[in-house]
């Protein structure tokens, strides 16, 4: 009987396996798909990319396409605008969204579960139905056709607060009582204690931080009037123009703009998985 169950269990355990592996692959091909046929598209010529039904290989592999985006439009300068916007709201939610969630899973001050709710509710909330407020108070600043406009309404986000917090409050409190028994400070607990050890939370949030800012396209359109300042996703948009569209200049330039964002991410994966494992351990 116990031979029997054994073999019933691993079976079960296997045919589980299979399915979950299955779900996924299913899931990896969705996400592929749209990427490989980009990357297809912008090697052929124009008038194969026209043609029905769509070809996946192209016949003549035309790596051209590549090099000619960067004469027809100042890609080197977007590609620029891009890395100084993400490199600064990735500093700024590393600074901001670390100190606001060490406050709320730390420190013990009034309205903090009521200011935690406030963080939660932000999460709900659309850019979408801010764009509004945010371009008038960034007209009122004199932010807008600037660098700090690109950066200063990303510098926090809610759902790096709420990174944060969580692997704070994975942290025992007993190595903060030994340090307030040393004569440490609040921020010194922070900064020297607390903070080294959550750094595949922080290096998780870097990741977040710079693929919001990399890929955004709504905050460039309403900051960036001047050509000169446009970021990669928002230049990418001169490939379509209003009765015609390069579909293989517009797929190289797609591509080549996924490319940091995907070796970023390879290079910090394992990071990555091990921040947002820890930060839901509780």
């Amino acid at each position: 009987m116990q031979n029997t169950r054994r073999r019933s269990r691993r079976i079960r355990r296997h045919i589980s396996r299979w399915f979950y592996l299955a779900i996924l692959t299913m899931g990896a091909l969705v996400m592929f798909i749209p990427f490989a046929w980009s990357l297809s598209t912008s090697l052929k010529p124009l008038s194969e990319s026209l043609v029905y039904p769509p070809v996946w290989i192209p016949h003549i592999f035309d790596w051209e396409n590549y090099v000619k985006i960067w004469h027809l439009v100042p890609l080197a300068r977007w590609f620029g605008n891009s890395a100084i916007a993400a490199i600064g709201v990735t500093i700024g939610n590393l600074i901001c969204d670390s100190m606001a969630g060490y406050a709320l899973a730390r420190v013990q001050f009034r309205g903090q579960r009521l200011m935690f709710i406030g963080v939660l509710a932000m999460l709900m909330v659309p850019f979408q139905s801010v764009m509004l407020p945010v371009y008038i108070l960034l007209r009122a600043f004199g932010l807008l056709d600037n660098y700090y406009g690109l950066i200063i309404p990303l510098a926090v986000q809610a759902v790096g607060i709420f990174l944060m917090r969580q692997a704070f409050l994975n942290l025992p409190s007993d190595l903060e009582d030994a340090a307030i028994m040393d004569g440490a400070g609040r921020f010194r607990m922070f900064w020297q204690l607390s903070l080294p050890l959550v750094l595949p939370s922080l290096l998780t949030l870097a990741l977040i931080s710079f693929m919001l800012s990399w890929n955004n396209f709504l905050l460039p359109l309403l900051v960036a009037s001047r050509p000169h300042l446009w970021t990669v996703p928002l230049g990418v948009v001169m490939f379509q123009q209003e009765y015609f569209v390069n579909w293989p200049y517009l797929m190289a330039a797609a591509v080549m703009t996924t490319i940091p964002v995907a070796v970023i991410f390879l290079v910090f994966q394992k990071w990555f998985v091990r921040g947002i494992a820890t930060t839901g351990m509780r």
